[in-house]
């Protein structure tokens, strides 16, 4: 397979498993500011929303996460890009909506554990991914660095 047509392949797969990763990690934080205490009247819906939310979480979500970081990080060093500073700072952003999305997954497990504590900053959660995205593909188009 040629060259070029392997990067495309490897780019959309990587594009793709963002994507993927990304819409899991906003579903996750809007569900979470939205939550409502355990006692209301909404609980037993929002238990089975909250089963399968973190199932898409442990199947889909985390997943797609460990793609686009294998992927990317293929890429990194196969066309050496490692030694711009670009993509450390993207380095820098990925790893942080990695972290944000481990927080994520720990807040769920421990509301389906019967927690009714808010997780803290949940506010910034999805403004954060946004913006980091956001960041992100600026980078990856740009190269301003």
């Amino acid at each position: 397979m040629p060259v070029i047509m392997t990067y495309q392949l490897l780019k959309m797969l990587h594009v793709a498993a963002v994507v993927a990763w990304l819409g899991g990690s906003l579903f996750v934080s809007l569900f979470l500011l939205s939550s409502q205490p355990q006692d209301s009247d909404e609980a037993p819906k929002e238990r089975k929303m909250l089963g399968a939310l973190r199932r898409w979480t442990l199947c889909v979500t985390t997943p797609a996460m460990v793609l686009t970081w294998l992927v990317g990080l293929h890429l990194a060093v196969t066309f050496g890009w490692f030694a711009m500073t670009w993509i450390w700072v993207k380095v820098a952003f990925a790893l942080a909506l990695s972290a944000l999305l481990g927080i994520q997954s720990a807040a769920l497990r421990r509301m389906a554990n019967g927690s009714a504590k808010r997780p803290p900053l949940v506010d910034l959660y999805a403004p954060f991914t946004v913006i980091a995205s956001a960041v992100i593909v600026t980078l990856v188009v740009v190269k301003p660095f």
